[in-house]
Formats: C-alpha cells, structure tokens, sequence
C-alpha cells in the first residue's frame, strides 16, 4: 500500500475512534439520560465546531462534561484536521500523480519505434503481452479500459511496456500507439467485426507486408479469410488452435509437454527466427565452419533462403549461409540475442 494511502487509512480509523470515544463518553456521563444518537450528534458538532450550541438537555448541570468536552475539542480537532489534510493530499497526489504518468507516457510513446502494438487487453491480448515482455519485446498496449491498462502495467513495471487508452479502430489512437513506427499488430479485440476494421485500418497505414506484420484473432473459422484478405498476415482461430490441442494432447503428450516446459523453466526457451542481414559475419560461411551449437549453444532447427517459402529442415553442415536468409532456431533468450548479434 502507498505511504499516503496508509495515512488516509490511519487518519480515517482516527476520526471514527475519536467519534465512538466522544459518543461514549456523553453517554457515561449523562448516566444514560441522553440517547446514542444524541451522543454521537453532539460529538460530531463538536469536532466539526459548527457553533451550534449544547444541544443535550440539562448539559450545564452533569458534572465534568464540559472539562470532557474541552478535551474532545482538543483531542479531536487535531484527527480531524489531520485527517482532512491527509485527504486533500490523496486528492491532490492522485491528480498529479496521473498527471505525470499521462505525461511521461506521451514522451515515451513519441519516441518509441521497432515496437509491437497489441490491440485488446483481454484474456488473449493478455497472455500476448505476457509472451512478449517474458521475450523482451517493446509493446504498446491499446484498450478501451484505462483501470485494466494501469493495473496491468503496475504489475509488469517495465520500461518495454505503453499503453493508450482508447479504441483501438479509431486512426488517432492507432497514431498515438506509434503505428507508423511500429514492425507488427496484434489483433485481439473482442468481436471479429471490430478486428476486421482494425485490419484493414492498419494495413493502410503500412501496406508493406514485410515491413510490418499484422496477426489477427478470428474467433469464427468463417472470418479467417475475411482477415487475411483486409490485410492480415496470419489469423489465429482460439476454436482451431483448441481443437488441436486436444488431439495434440491425446496423441503426442510427451511432445506438448516439452514445448510446455520451454514456456515455464527459469531461463526462458524458445523457438526463434534470425534473419541473416547483408552486413553479417556469417554470410558465405557454411554450417560446420559457424558451428552456432557449440559457439552459440543454440539449435538450427531448420533454414529458408530469402524469397522463398520452403525450408531445408534440419540443414546439413554443407549449408552456406546467404544474405536475408531465415534461421529457425531453438535456444535461450540470452543466446539467441548473441546469435542476432552475429547475424547483424
């Protein structure tokens, strides 16, 4: 909990104490002549000193309830006031605080490129960032709800991740997220017909499929080919991918228990892809003079030379390495950023 709200929840106790001692202690004086309600109502214009007299009858004639109420002016004036600048800073700090955040977002947000926007903090759209900050991926979130994108990004606390707080098939919040600077879209909204838009919203804005990649949620199978003709580079159906899973489950489990655990171990493991650049070391080298598995420690699962769609599976140690070729391999995190590295 935060200091000042731990404040406010102390001075609040404070005040409530004070009331029930004041309530009590009219009570115990006036021997039960007055009643609990006209207790309490004498303390809180007490503590409250709105000037409107001793409103208990017979209260000049019991002995010491004047002395006990100098002491409850004394005592409770200062919870009240207490409590009552500790309230007005929460208001205030909240406010500024927002303030700062909104602003220091705005400058991140302007300046961020090479990024990922993941339209949709649902439950899918929610494992998407998962996924992606556990990769170290900058990410800028877009939601409709601004308490879910705050939550969120209090629990992640990590500079890779923005949000926006808007509606993600608007073009000013697209804008906002950086989509002109942005390398891929994750489309995860709730119905299909609002991914559809956001497809076909975006792919204007980037209609160079290689330089920017949109993957789109379609919940019904009939929508698949809907998304991919607005624009989407792959459909992910959540029903397909289930049913798959299933009979994955059913008839390899010991295969879908080893990629699971890729997901779950300590020091993450993953099944990348490194794209060979022009400038790379590694251009004319074969396999067995890079040796990546004992140099890098990380697994060539299979290769894809640039502009074509087949790959060479398990490539031989003969394989020389082109420019813009595709490496599909399986390693650690750390590794696969050295590999990346070599591959610049």
């Amino acid at each position: 909990m935060h200091q000042l709200d731990r404040r406010l929840v102390a001075g609040f106790l404070s005040l409530i104490s004070v009331v029930v001692l004041g309530t009590v202690g009219y009570w115990v004086l006036g021997g039960g002549r007055w009643g609990w309600d006209d207790c309490m109502y004498m303390t809180v214009i007490t503590l409250t000193t709105v000037g409107f007299g001793e409103v208990l009858d017979g209260f000049s004639q019991v002995d010491h309830v004047r002395p006990f109420t100098v002491l409850l002016i004394t005592l409770g004036m200062g919870t009240f006031v207490y409590f009552a600048s500790t309230l007005t800073a929460f208001i205030i700090e909240g406010d500024l605080r927002r303030a700062f955040v909104s602003t220091r977002m705005r400058k991140r947000l302007s300046k961020i490129r090479d990024h990922i926007i993941v339209c949709g903090i649902g439950s899918t759209g929610l494992h998407v960032v998962n996924e992606l900050m556990a990769t170290r991926t900058p990410i800028v979130a877009i939601d409709s709800s601004r308490e879910r994108l705050e939550t969120l990004a209090a629990e992640l606390d990590d500079d890779l991740f923005l949000y926006v707080c808007g509606d993600a098939t608007d073009d000013a919040v697209l804008s906002k997220a950086g989509v002109e600077r942005a390398r891929g879209l994750v489309a995860a909204l709730a119905s299909d017909k609002d991914n559809l838009y956001l497809v076909v919203s975006a792919r204007q804005n980037h209609p160079e499929r290689d330089q920017f990649r949109i993957v789109a949620r379609g919940i019904e199978v009939s929508v698949i080919d809907k998304l991919k003709k607005a624009g989407a580079d792959a459909v992910v159906s959540p029903n397909l991918i289930g049913g798959l899973r299933l009979a994955s489950e059913i008839i390899r489990p010991t295969v879908v228990a080893f990629l699971d655990s890729m997901l779950h171990k300590d020091e993450i493991t993953r099944i990348e892809e490194v794209t060979i650049l022009p400038s790379s070391i590694m251009i004319g080298q074969s396999m067995r003079e890079l040796d990546i598995r004992n140099r890098v420690r990380v697994s060539v699962l299979a290769a894809r030379p640039a502009g074509q769609s087949d790959y060479t599976y398990n490539p031989r140690s003969d394989l020389v390495i082109e420019p813009n070729m595709t490496l599909v391999v399986l390693g650690t995190n750390r590794d696969v950023a050295t590999l990346r590295e070599m591959a610049k």
